[in-house]
């Protein structure tokens, strides 16, 4: 299994709109139902004490391999989804890919 966590970081002020921007695009565009993809999760930041302030919102998307992942990444449904993204000022940085390969 491939794991993907792409990364967001969101301006403070931003979060509660990129919230609901994240929850509104997965109702739109069903990632979670292409092809190898087995799950999907939306991770919202939390701070605290042992480790500071957190702004970078996360992704998660599980797939059945390699090939599934980039299937999708190559797709019509990744393009749209891809569409109508937030205003940059939203962001306090750039986004990252970040991918993982289980180790059984």
């Amino acid at each position: 299994m491939v794991t993907v966590f792409t990364k967001f970081p969101v301006k403070e002020e931003f979060k509660e709109e990129y919230t609901a921007h994240l929850k509104e695009a997965v109702k739109k565009h069903n990632i979670q139902d292409q092809a190898g993809c087995n799950a999907m999760n939306l991770l919202a930041p939390q701070s605290n004490p042992m480790t500071g302030e957190n702004n970078t919102f996360i992704i998660e998307t599980v797939w059945e391999d390699m090939k599934s992942f980039m299937g999708y990444t190559q797709s019509e449904a990744f393009k749209k989804s891809h569409e109508n993204m937030p205003p940059r000022e939203w962001f306090a940085g750039k986004p990252s890919v970040e991918v993982y390969e289980s180790i059984d």
